[in-house]
């Protein structure tokens, strides 16, 4: 009796020993990989946890370059299976209270993806990654953004299991949008989403929400709606994720004020115009290149006023008709019309706007080009 004791308490000094100096061997480990990851960045991690059968954790990950980004993560649980640890990506790997915060304006996101290595042709190692409550704070040259993640995604099926996103603030190539929430339903790839305020150039959208939709690489807005130009906008936009991303867009758009418009874009030097318009929309490209543009609007009754104050158009005008200067002048100034069509086409990088326009003074043909146009 007294041997079998002396044995199951040498066994016991045994493990203890085999996990005091397993713990270190794992954190250097660990932050000997972090390290080659990130390039020329301090790396830190406080301590790790094991359980031979299922999960292994770390805790307080730090990872800085000075003056680009600071990266922490408050524990990292790696889960797996014992019977399963040959089998590709076996891996399950859960984030939990991670900072990422990138302070870099002069600094463009392809230099960023340039301060981490991986190896060539590595295959991953995780079939799923789950993150919880990340905090994004990322300042460079193309992209802000003040946000909080949350997500499952499993890499073997390359789906979306759940998302939650919520932004402040998101800036990226003259677009800005605030007030972002987003969200998936766990396990169905559908979801709804709304932002308050987009700005791009010197449109404005207000109040838009809708349902979200996510089948592989190729992301799905429907039931769109939105106001701008005190009128409203609805429809819907698919968005396919390659090294170009491929977008294509229908909406329509309903008492969109020309005088609003001629207002947020500071036309007036050109011309002024009250009216509204009612139409649609269609929008078809891959990455900055618009490949389809096409649109066709009328004017709501009760019509409107239209003056031209630029006189370069009416010159141009009254080259292509060959009519006297002075009689377009008054012909477009405070021209009333009762009812008129727009068309919206894109001919060789150059989007042409088709103005028809009618009333008691008479018919006014219009065509107004937008040369070299490009997002």
């Amino acid at each position: 009796m007294k041997r079998s004791i002396q044995a199951i308490f040498i066994v016991i000094l045994i493990i203890a020993a085999v996990f005091v100096f397993i713990k270190p061997a794992i954190v250097f480990f660990a932050k000997k990989q972090l390290a080659e990851v990130f390039i020329n960045s301090s790396v830190s991690v406080g301590g790790c946890s094991l359980n031979p059968a299922n999960r292994l954790s770390f805790f307080d990950i730090g990872i800085t370059r000075k003056g680009v980004y600071d990266i922490k993560v408050k524990e990292a649980v790696i889960r797996f299976n014992l019977f399963s640890i040959l089998k590709p990506s076996p891996f399950k790997i859960h984030l939990k209270n991670a900072e990422i915060l990138v302070n870099a304006p002069k600094s463009g996101i392809g230099e960023l993806a340039g301060y981490i290595r991986m190896a060539p042709g590595a295959a991953p190692v995780a079939g799923s990654v789950e993150v919880s409550d990340l905090t994004l704070d990322l300042n460079t040259g193309e992209l802000t953004l003040k946000a909080v993640l949350s997500s499952g995604i499993d890499i073997v099926d390359q789906s979306i299991n759940y998302l939650e996103f919520n932004a402040d603030t998101f800036k990226m190539k003259g677009a800005e949008l605030d007030k972002i929430s987003l969200e998936i339903a766990r396990g169905s790839g559908k979801g709804g989403f709304s932002v308050k305020t987009i700005k791009y150039n010197k449109l404005t959208l207000e109040d838009i929400k809708g349902k979200i939709a996510i089948d592989g690489k190729e992301l799905s807005l429907q039931d769109i709606s939105a106001r701008t130009l005190e009128g409203d906008l609805y429809g819907g936009i698919k968005l396919a994720m390659d090294k170009e991303p491929r977008y294509s867009a229908t909406l329509k758009c309903a008492d969109l004020k020309i005088e609003r418009f001629v207002k947020d874009f500071e036309l007036h030097e050109r011309f002024n115009m009250t009216g509204s318009l009612t139409g649609e929309l269609a929008l078809r490209g891959r990455g900055a290149q618009i490949e389809i543009l096409g649109g066709s609007f009328a004017v709501s009754p009760p019509g409107g006023i239209l003056t031209i104050t630029d006189t370069r158009i009416l010159q141009n005008l009254a080259q292509k008709t060959q009519q006297p200067m002075d009689l377009l002048v008054e012909s477009f100034k405070n021209y009333s019309y009762n009812t008129g069509l727009m068309g919206l086409s894109l001919k060789e990088g150059n989007i042409v706007l088709k103005v028809n326009l009618d009333g008691q003074a008479g018919k006014r043909d219009l065509e107004l080009i937008w040369h070299n146009f490009g997002l």
